[in-house]
């Protein structure tokens, strides 16, 4: 009984193991320079689904101040000051003065090709300002 036992819990041990050993990570992550983070995420068909962005508020400032990324990217701003922030453009905004709170974020999908300028609105004056364009 005691060698049935041992064979049993050897044969679930290789069996976790050659479990781990197949998984694969589907995200790929590349830093396109200035502080944004950009992360591919590929379909369980071997298709590419959406790609995001990430744009730090800290210190009262966009970090990075402009970013590059291709039509149907995903911008992420996330808020990593102690005050509350906004992101509005001409075309799309994330809601009222100050509603992206601390460790809260916005996302904004970028279908068509072109320059988006955005503000703070509560502190454009201390030129927190930022760029997306969008190949």
């Amino acid at each position: 009984m005691t060698k049935s036992l041992a064979a049993l819990l050897a044969c679930l041990a290789l069996g976790l193991v050659a479990a781990g050993c197949g998984s694969s990570n589907n995200n790929k992550s590349s830093n396109s320079g200035g502080g944004a983070q950009t992360s591919t995420k590929t379909s369980s068909s071997g298709g590419t689904a959406a790609k995001t962005t990430s744009v730090s508020m800290k210190n009262l400032k966009f970090n990075p101040t402009t970013v590059s990324v291709p039509a149907g990217t995903t911008v992420k701003w996330t808020n990593d000051d102690s005050v509350g922030h906004d992101v509005t453009a001409a075309t799309f905004k994330s809601g009222t003065p100050g509603g992206i709170t601390a460790g809260a974020s916005f996302s904004h999908t970028f279908a068509k090709a072109g320059t988006y300028k955005y503000v703070c609105t509560i502190h454009k004056a201390s030129g927190m300002t930022g760029t997306v364009i969008v190949k």
